[in-house]
């Protein structure tokens, strides 16, 4: 079976030429657009990775500079902008893949299926959505780990350095910074921490039940 034989409509004669290179055009436009998206979010992903690689080294470079050259503390000040600054770049490029995802789902997927009549085509956003689903979460708090922490660690250590209005200036930048990434952090995730809060709660209440029992009390 050949993709025109396929890209062909339900019930179409075979000898009907014109609808059937008019789908097949459709079709070809779908396939050309689905993989112009595809192509697209695979650079920002790879930019997302390489934003974290630089940003940790960075880090490693201004940490050098003051554990090994000694140099003033205070230039840890820069790192919670830096840090707020990069994750929520990240966050941004996310909800472009998400979007380019319900695009393909909810626009290109229909045409497909109508070209082809096989609504098996364009699933493996779906697929994928459902398989990272339970890794989401892991994948945010490791993003906290390398961005919003170490923010945080250096307020921490530079707080009982500051000497300045311009220093504490500095100071609540970089904390009102690092309030916002994390804001955009809760706000995007809001349905995973509900989702793991609410089972947090049944595995608790489980738990107590269970201790309950082995204590002689009431279940």
């Amino acid at each position: 079976m050949t993709w025109n034989d396929l890209a062909r409509p339900r019930g179409a004669p075979p000898g009907d030429e014109a609808t059937a290179a008019r789908v097949d055009n459709r079709t070809h436009l779908v396939v050309a657009e689905y993989t112009a998206i595809r192509a697209v979010m695979a650079q920002k992903s790879a930019a997302s990775h390489a934003l974290v690689g630089a940003y940790l080294t960075v880090v490693a470079v201004i940490l050098g500079f003051v554990v090994a050259n000694r140099a003033d503390p205070r230039l840890l000040l820069a790192v919670p902008v830096l840090a707020a600054t990069s994750g929520i770049t990240i966050l941004r490029r996310r909800r472009d893949r998400e979007a380019a995802n319900r695009y393909t789902r909810d626009v290109l997927r229909p045409i497909a299926v109508e070209c082809s009549g096989d609504d098996r085509v364009f699933r493996w956003d779906d697929f994928y959505a459902q398989q990272r689903d339970g890794r989401s979460l892991l994948y945010e708090f490791g993003l906290q780990l390398v961005f919003p922490l170490s923010g945080f660690v250096c307020l921490f250590v530079t707080l009982p350095l500051l000497a300045s209005v311009g220093e504490w200036l500095a100071w609540l930048t970089g904390l009102s910074f690092l309030v916002a990434l994390i804001s955009a952090y809760v706000h995007e995730n809001r349905r995973h921490l509900v989702r793991t809060v609410s089972g947090a709660r049944a595995v608790g209440s489980r738990v107590a039940r269970r201790l309950r029992r082995r204590g002689g009390g009431p279940a």
